[in-house]
């Protein structure tokens, strides 16, 4: 008997007790393969760049026994954004049924936003998978939750039933938005000053390609945190490079705009009392109120700068190429929308630029 049927046959011990392992199927498949993992790569967590999005996208294609081990027993094991249950789709090229049902739960999983995988097997490419996990007919779909089978279907299924599946799956998970909660809990982190976990949370994400862009926008502030302005410019650069899409997303401009200030907006040491006295001395000469709503920066008074920045444009809106607008636009992007000091800040600017 070869190990593939000896694989079958525990299979149908398993599932005649209605106590199928996953975890059985993917050792076993495993030593079938005699396959190799690959050497870990030391790697800085804030520098961490993201694997391949073969490996870690909502919806991802098994290519041998070694990736079900990785990307359905050990991902399955994970909290989500990074790992969730996963929802195994059995199909074939020459499957008319499987046509139909596949797109369906490529929609159902992308609009659980992170929170559930959909891993799609070719059984004439897999085919000791497919008699591992007993399939025999196609279309069938399975559920694994914590390297257990939790829930199957064979067949074209209605979509309210589809939709009652993947909505299993997406409980189990602990609720849709998966990615999202992931980057709110990260930016808390920071918030809180715990840049070590914050940076820890944002690397997890750079596995994600749909959220690496604002993984590596947190690791950035992190950096900044951290007074490392190189390693943050770094991360920007490799933004533009990698991710110029996302660039517009409110956490990559805030991002963006928060290193801008910080090599941008450094001054050249004066004290801000200085700066102060200077600006009292000649008060029309928009260079000093400049200078000191650059220092206002760099001590994060930004409620002051923005103050002197605006005081500016009332004044002389194209001083010295807009200077002092370009400048507030960054303090607003690297506050955030929803900042109180940005909303007030935007009234008065589209004030002053409607007079």
């Amino acid at each position: 008997m070869s190990r593939v049927s000896r694989m079958a046959t525990a299979w149908r011990q398993s599932f005649a007790h209605k106590s199928p392992s996953i975890v059985c199927a993917s050792s076993m498949l495993l030593r079938h393969r005699c396959l190799s993992s690959r050497p870990d790569v030391p790697r800085s967590a804030a520098a961490a760049a993201p694997p391949s999005s073969n490996n870690t996208a909502s919806i991802i294609e098994l290519h041998s026994p070694a990736e079900f081990e990785s990307l359905v027993m050990a991902a399955s094991n994970q909290p989500p954004p990074v790992g969730g249950p996963v929802v195994l789709d059995f199909y074939a090229d020459w499957c008319q049924p499987c046509k139909q049902l596949t797109p369906k739960l490529e929609k159902l999983v992308t609009a659980a936003q992170g929170s559930v995988r959909l891993a799609k097997v070719n059984v004439d490419k897999l085919p000791e998978l497919a008699q591992a996990l007993q399939v025999a007919s196609l279309p069938t779909v399975m559920l694994v939750h914590k390297g257990k089978l939790v829930d199957s279907f064979q067949g074209v299924q209605p979509d309210a039933n589809l939709r009652t599946f993947i909505e299993k799956a997406i409980k189990l998970a602990g609720g849709a938005g998966g990615g999202a909660r992931a980057l709110e809990h990260a930016a808390a982190l920071l918030e809180d000053g715990d840049v070590a976990e914050a940076t820890k949370a944002y690397s997890e994400l750079l596995a994600l390609p749909e959220h690496a862009a604002a993984g590596t926008a947190g690791l950035a502030l992190c950096a900044l945190a951290d007074e490392n302005v190189a390693l943050a410019s770094e991360l920007i650069a490799e933004l533009h490079k990698k991710h110029p899409a996302d660039l517009n997303k409110p956490e990559v401009r805030r991002a963006i705009s928060k290193v801008a200030l910080a090599t941008e907006a450094g001054g050249d040491g004066t004290p801000i009392a200085e700066l102060r006295r200077r600006v009292a001395a000649d008060p029309v000469l928009h260079q000093h109120r400049f200078e000191l709503a650059q220092a206002l920066i760099k001590c994060e008074q930004y409620e002051e700068a923005i103050n002197e920045l605006l005081h500016i444009i009332k004044k002389e809106r194209s001083w010295s190429e807009g200077a002092a607008k370009m400048r507030l636009l960054q303090i607003f992007d690297s506050l955030g929308v929803g900042h109180q000091l940005t909303k007030s800040g935007r009234r008065r600017l589209a004030n002053i630029l409607l007079i």
